[in-house]
């Protein structure tokens, strides 16, 4: 009979950390109730909110280092289950904090549980048309004012969703999760209630990535203590649990990609169903939220490096068209409505628009920017600054307008004359105001993305060279986090999409970021408090304060701390390649 692992100090305060933790989950799940829609935005205590979360990453810091100087054993397995339900558990009820894109996510829901397309009318067509008191010549858009008025709860979420202008930009498989939560969900059911269905199915996703996170350190041979990087992680609770993310989803088909990927090249047997399997789930992944694709060429390095061309082959294949077919709904047409084929009888203005089901995933891709860093930079530095207020004017511009506006101009002629007329119409010499601006986004998402795309490769094809499962981890892991670093849209809560693979990490700066980048919600406080005067004496009121100061702190030390770890670990490594002490 095997002896029963035993409670020492070490076990004893790692206990003592998860009550702490519970507690001050607990404390946030009163708190968030001050954080309702109609609460007025000053009174917000995001101050506050931002300390506890400080002081759980404290805690969450100090339970990793412990907990992985414990024996693995069952027991560790089991309460690190138990105490990461525990704190998803609390905060499940809890009112989201500065977040509403979960009552996007409850309309979409009911409306493809109605069995009709998310991406064929917009909320505001939808909210018009409610104004109206109905429509009489689109029957499909009548069932949505109906759906809206048959449920108080559902037309007050209706109500909630913002940049209602555009159409779902949520691919098909975060809809089908939407549409069970609306299954499910009774019509008499409170807003709150819709609330909490909706973040359990998204939790129940979490909590799988953390079963998943386990199964891949046993894959790995590492200790399964590491796993609270991922179970433990005060971001993860604030994003998922309360927040109401999708991101769960994308997350958990991703992280099971991974362990199917080093499966497919451990396994002895069967390693093509291991490829097919690998390639569906980052597919599945792809169609919750397309950023896995990123980790494409990852894939296929490794399975054409280390299993040969046939299995590149069916990944790649098994991958892509599962990923085409899962898409189309998002990225096709959609099908006109009866309004817009009467329009020119007179229909109303709100239904007779044209409504593209890719309109929702374009705007972002085109004109999204918030939280961003390294993108900033460089996008301000191709900006014409000379007209700019001194209170929006950024004061790390170190390019002049001249060459700016020379520099853009020749790429919006080359790009016009590549891809055609330009997205504001032929080009005028000069560019006018909006045809700079959008060509200085798209040049910006050109060189970033550029260089992150060969980054992404090359890290691709040296990682797959090596038969280490761990590096290929550890360069999923890379390939996640320089993508959000160079994006220009760098919500904390799309760096949950790194925390499962960061256990593989090189570097102990990367466990930083996760507190770091909840600095965003300063943002909040800041535009509450600061509307108008200058901030600490700065030129900027609280909204450009937060971009153009607060993101440095932000962004700017984790950066710094990457380099000098980097450039440490290569001066150890020469130093014992040189055969010097």
């Amino acid at each position: 009979m095997a002896e029963a692992p035993k409670v020492g100090g070490r076990e004893i305060a790692v206990i003592g950390l998860a009550s702490a933790s519970a507690l001050c989950y607990a404390f946030l799940l009163k708190l968030s109730w001050k954080f309702t829609t109609d609460s007025v935005a000053q009174d917000r205590p995001t101050a506050l909110m931002l300390s506890i979360f400080a002081g759980l990453f404290v805690l969450y810091w100090i339970a990793l280092w412990l907990i992985v100087r414990i024996p693995a054993s069952r027991l560790l397995v089991g309460g690190i289950l138990a105490s990461s339900c525990l704190f998803r558990g609390i905060l499940l009820p809890s009112i989201p904090i500065h977040e509403i894109d979960v009552y996007r996510y409850i309309w979409d829901g009911a409306v493809l549980a109605d069995g009709i397309s998310p991406y064929r009318y917009t909320p505001d067509q939808v909210r018009d048309a409610v104004d109206a008191g109905g429509v009489d010549d689109d029957p499909t858009l009548q069932r949505l004012v109906e759906l809206q008025a048959n449920s108080g709860s559902l037309g007050a979420s209706l109500d909630l969703i913002h940049f209602g202008q555009y159409p779902s930009p949520y691919p098909i498989v975060s809809q089908a999760v939407f549409a069970v939560a609306a299954k499910v969900t009774p019509d008499a059911a409170s807003r709150h209630t819709r609330l909490i269905i909706m973040k359990a199915l998204l939790v129940v996703f979490d909590v799988a990535t953390l079963v998943v996170v386990l199964l891949l350190l046993r894959e790995l041979g590492m200790h399964p203590g590491l796993s609270i990087v991922y179970g433990w992680c005060p971001l993860v609770m604030k994003e998922i649990a309360n927040g109401g993310h999708l991101d769960s989803i994308a997350i958990f088909f991703t992280t099971l990609a991974v362990l199917m990927l080093v499966r497919c090249v451990n396994a002895n047997s069967r390693r093509r169903e291991h490829v097919a399997i690998a390639g569906a789930a980052l597919a599945l992944g792809i169609g919750a939220k397309l950023y896995p694709v990123i980790l494409m060429p990852l894939f296929a390095a490794v399975w054409l490096r280390r299993l040969g061309w046939k299995a590149a082959a069916l990944g790649v294949a098994s991958t892509a068209l599962s990923s085409a077919l899962l898409l189309y709904p998002l990225l096709g047409p959609s099908e006109p409505s009866v309004a817009e084929a009467t329009a020119s009888e007179g229909a109303s203005a709100s239904t007779a628009s044209t409504v593209e089901a890719d309109d929702g995933i374009e705007a972002f891709l085109k004109h999204w920017e918030m939280n961003d860093f390294l993108f900033m930079l460089v996008l301000e530095n191709l900006r014409e600054q000379e007209e700019t207020e001194a209170a929006k004017k950024p004061w790390f511009v170190l390019t002049s307008d001249d060459w700016s506006r020379s520099i853009v101009t020749r790429y919006a002629i080359l790009k016009q004359a590549w891809a055609g007329e330009g997205d504001d119409g032929p080009l005028e010499n000069p560019l006018t105001p909006s045809q700079m601006r959008g060509a200085s986004f798209s040049m910006a998402r050109l060189i970033t993305g550029g260089l992150f795309a060969l980054f992404a490769c090359v890290l691709a094809w040296i990682a797959a060279g090596k038969h280490e499962p761990l590096v290929w981890c550890r360069a999923a892991m890379l390939t996640l986090a320089w993508f959000w670093l160079t994006c220009p849209t760098q919500n904390p809560w799309y760096w949950c999409w790194v925390l499962p693979l960061l256990p593989f990490a090189r570097y102990r700066t990367w466990h930083a970021v996760a507190a770091l980048t909840m600095l965003y919600y300063l943002r909040f406080w800041l535009t509450a408090h600061y509307p108008e005067p200058p901030v600490l004496g700065t030129p900027y009121n609280g909204t450009y304060f937060f971009y153009f100061v607060v993101a440095w702190i932000e962004f700017l030390p984790p950066l710094l701390g990457l380099l000098f770890e980097s450039i440490y670990a290569f001066r150890s490594e020469k130093v014992t390649s040189d055969g010097n002490p």
